[in-house]
């Protein structure tokens, strides 16, 4: 019953009793909207339930009594079951929200908003400037910023109490606004701990992003991955006028509303139907914080619908848009003004986040389906900024969604989405794994729409604004700001994803946190003093040394033209290499189990798998004077067998020879080698992966030139590299056993390769002896048979390349989950900093 009753706080935050709040919900039909996908929900997500009983002494209490009761708690109108007096008792607006000079010292009138009485600071109901205006206290803003060390919590608090303020579609940008239009929010962001940006997650859309930071899960694993979607398995369709929403199995995860309750905390979640005012949402949770020990909760939360209806209606330029931005600051000030009137304010830990940013969008700017396919009403279209696809017919048994993507790709020159089947987006969306995802997705360039085809009739535009693309985009950042004891003092910190923050609120209320998307530990650098300080996982696979197994006889088909070299280059690979320049962070622990060795070479090493045939890992570090040299002729054609490893567990180059459709590309390139010995040590049957040829155009490009480039800017930069398998598209490493369920033929084929770029985050340091911070960068590159994701691959790489592998930018986390690996395990920084450096993300957009 109470996950049932948080889906409807949730909901409760955007959603009346009869219609929606905000351009997302109720809002005018986009450009190509025809109404054909199903819609037999009706506008009221409830019916009129019969009741009786009065809101006298009850207004906005805690518990929420059951027919035929009447009720009186914040979610009353989301039900339809208030008392019939609701409206006269508890919203009350008589007298306004503030004291004046007249209502100083007034007789308590009970028809009041708030009070100016004598006593009201005794009742727990007084205006918030109440002191400031009646007594000559200061407000909240005119106080200079102060540090709180520790808690001063009045007597009979045991924690921090903790709110979180949630304000819908505030693009991070907004806060350049400054102090003459958001003096409050400024206030908390310089005084507090603040990043430049919060990233959201994909989609960029409310319900998501807002069940994302309730439980720290991406969409694909919490289940609501839109606003709107389909469940094949249930047959129905979740909209937000529909009562389906409020049915508890569209809703996974454990929110932390729960993870509270669970562990013995109350929770007194505030998400509010919009016919509450903000000022009275405030008030209220304010006289919650008045209530005595045992009554009273410690979690609270409260969303603003605004300022994403003006974005939406007038775009996120707008000077128009500086009303609404104040309206939220004053119900800032307001809360502030309020807890510094209870003596509260060096004791509520507080956090201000958005769920998304906002870009401006037109009707003008929209792709119609009809100008690439012709068959548009056999499909269903999620339209807007960005498309999801599925067949109108499930018993169609011709759909091929393959084919719908190969006849929507690269159309025209100028095309202003991207199609993909869901298995193909990039790794970093995190958006896949779910039965509710359509097998085709659009990524709608930023500004414009998608929709099925051309309205009929001229229609006026309602809207200037819109959210909901690609979540690396700098538009759809959004803000964080984090207030009170447990967080540092005027510190900036770097960007973070939201699902990040799950943990952080269970850290903030003393909680043990469910399993989530999150990694613990990678934001303790926001606290003051973080309760959870995080491990080093252990190594589940050592490494078997290498050379001590003979390698047999067995023609791997493998030759090079000079052999009279080849006692010598094998004596060569016998040597004990120091590993420190090629491993300068430590050696990526394995937390799997298989048989693996290391393979030291003179500029790389590798972590060799058995299983796989290939290596997990290839490491090397290459200087700022790093040049490239092409191959001698004698090794143009050249690939040796490795005699540290048996013939089982190598690569055939007859294999390669034998499959037309694969080929064999080096992770380490020799031609980085500056001497011709050690080219031959970089053209081992070891240093191979299966490549398509298509995919190999990338990858060189990427060993030839990029290499090359980070190096210069990095002065020298550590790169990792190596395969990953994910043929279930679940963002979790394949097993043995999975993979040989996908692979046919005798070569396992990676869905991806994986490079990891280190150097230090100090240029004037190189990057392998780097004595401060780290600076990473990480990209999961899709390896497919042909490169139809970039339309002008056919030009020169040079034009396309970089910004495929931009598209493919990750965490260096994700290629963790990817591979099973574990790295950074020998460095001079703390691992919480490690976790923070792993979490990170390199979006390469401009400034927010």
């Amino acid at each position: 019953m109470f996950l049932h009753k948080l889906f409807v706080w949730i909901l409760s935050a955007l959603c009346g009793s009869e219609v929606c709040s905000g351009f997302v919900y109720d809002r005018p039909r986009r450009s190509g909207e025809d109404g054909t996908s199903s819609r037999t929900d009706s506008r009221s997500a409830s019916p009129y339930v019969p009741t009786s009983g009065s809101c006298r002494d009850r207004c906005f209490e805690l518990v929420e009594l059951e027919p035929p009761n009447c009720r009186c708690d914040n979610l009353c109108k989301t039900y339809n079951s208030c008392c019939s007096d609701f409206d006269h008792l508890c919203l009350r607006t008589e007298g306004g929200y503030e004291c004046s000079k007249d209502r100083c010292g007034e007789t308590r009138n009970e028809q009041h908003a708030c009070h100016c009485s004598e006593d009201c600071l005794a009742r727990g109901d007084c205006c918030t400037n109440y002191k400031t205006l009646c007594k000559g206290d200061t407000s909240w803003l005119q106080d200079e910023c102060e540090e709180i060390k520790t808690a001063e919590c009045p007597a009979g608090f045991e924690r921090p109490p903790l709110i979180m303020l949630s304000v819908d579609g505030f693009r991070a940008s907004y806060v350049k606004r400054g102090s003459t239009i958001i003096p409050n929010i400024e206030k908390l962001r310089t005084c507090g701990t603040h990043a430049p940006y919060m990233r959201p997650v994909y989609p960029t859309k409310t319900f998501p992003n807002l069940y994302s930071l309730a439980t720290g899960l991406y969409p694909e694993s919490h289940g609501i991955i839109g606003n709107s979607m389909y469940d094949p398995v249930f047959d129905a369709t979740f909209t937000l006028r529909s009562r389906e929403k409020l049915n508890h199995r569209w809703w996974g995860g454990q929110p932390i509303w729960i993870t509270a309750q669970k562990q013995g905390v109350k929770a007194a979640t505030f998400f509010w139907p919009v016919v509450i005012p903000l000022e009275r949402r405030v008030l209220t949770m304010l006289q919650w914080l008045h209530l005595p020990e045992g009554e009273r909760p410690y979690v609270y939360a409260m969303h603003s619908e605004q300022p994403d209806t003006y974005g939406h209606k007038m775009g996120p330029m707008s000077a128009e848009l500086n009303n609404p931005l104040r309206m939220i600051d004053r119900i800032v000030g307001q809360l502030m003004n309020g807890l510094k009137q209870m003596k509260l304010h060096r004791c509520v830990n507080i956090i201000l986040v958005g769920d998304h940013g906002m870009e401006e969008a037109h009707c003008d700017r929209t792709e119609f389906l009809t100008n690439f396919m012709n068959n548009v009403d056999d499909i269903i279209l999620t339209p807007g900024s960005l498309g999801r696809i599925r067949q109108r017919n499930p018993n169609n048994t011709k759909y091929d969604p393959k084919a719908v993507v190969e006849n929507l790709t690269c159309k025209k020159t100028d095309q202003h989405f991207k199609p993909y089947l869901k298995q193909h987006l990039p790794k970093r969306l995190h958006y896949a794994n779910n039965r509710r995802i359509e097998d085709i997705h659009l990524l709608v360039e930023r500004r414009w729409h998608v929709a099925r085809r051309v309205p009929e009739g001229r229609r006026h535009c309602g809207f200037a604004g819109d959210h909901g693309y690609d979540n690396k985009i700098n538009s759809m950042q959004t803000i964080f700001l984090g207030y009170g004891p447990t967080f540092k003092f005027k510190t900036k910190v770097p960007a973070f994803e939201n699902i990040e923050l799950y943990n952080v609120m269970c850290d903030l209320l003393g909680l043990k946190p469910a399993p989530n998307n999150g990694t613990h530990g990678s934001l303790n650098h926001l606290l003051r003093g973080p309760p959870y300080r995080p491990n080093i996982p252990e190594e589940v696979s050592r490494p078997a040394a290498s050379g001590l197994v003979p390698a047999g006889t067995d023609d791997l088909g493998c030759s090079c033209d000079d052999k009279n070299k080849v006692d010598e280059l094998n004596q060569r690979l016998r040597q004990a290499i120091d590993g420190h320049r090629n491993l300068p962070h430590g050696r990526p622990a394995v937390l799997f189990r298989t048989k693996y060795s290391i393979l030291h070479h003179s500029n790389y090493i590798s972590g060799y798998s058995e299983a796989l045939s290939m290596p997990l890992w290839t490491s090397y570090t290459v200087s700022r004077q790093v040049e490239v040299s092409p191959l001698p002729e004698a090794l143009s054609n050249c690939v040796r067998p490795d005699t540290r490893v048996p013939p089982a567990y190598s690569q055939s180059c007859t294999n390669y020879r034998a499959d037309k459709q694969i080929t064999y590309a080096f992770l380490y390139p020799p031609q980085l080698s500056s001497t011709v010995d050690k080219k031959y040590d970089a053209v081992l049957i070891t240093n191979t992966v299966p490549m398509y040829p298509a995919f190999k155009r990338i990858w060189g490009y990427f060993q030839r030139v990029l290499v090359k480039k980070f190096a210069t800017e990095r002065n020298g930069v550590n790169v990792l590299i190596g395969p990953i398998f994910d043929y279930d598209y679940d963002g979790v490493r394949d097993s043995a056993e999975k993979i040989r369920e996908y692979v046919s033929g005798l070569i396992p084929i990676p869905t991806h390769y994986f490079v990891v770029l280190t150097s230090c985050l100090d240029f004037t340091q190189a990057a392998n002896s780097c004595n401060g911070p780290l600076s990473s960068a990480a990209f999961i590159l899709p390896h497919r048979p042909t490169n139809d994701e970039t339309c002008n691959s056919s030009e020169e790489e040079s034009r396309w390349v970089e910004d495929l592998m931009k598209m493919h930018t990750a965490r260096v986390r994700d290629v963790e989950i990817l591979t099973g690996l574990d790295l950074y395990r020998r460095t001079n920084r703390s691992y919480a900093e490690i976790l923070s450096l792993k979490t990170y993300m390199h979006t390469y957009e401009s400034e927010i």
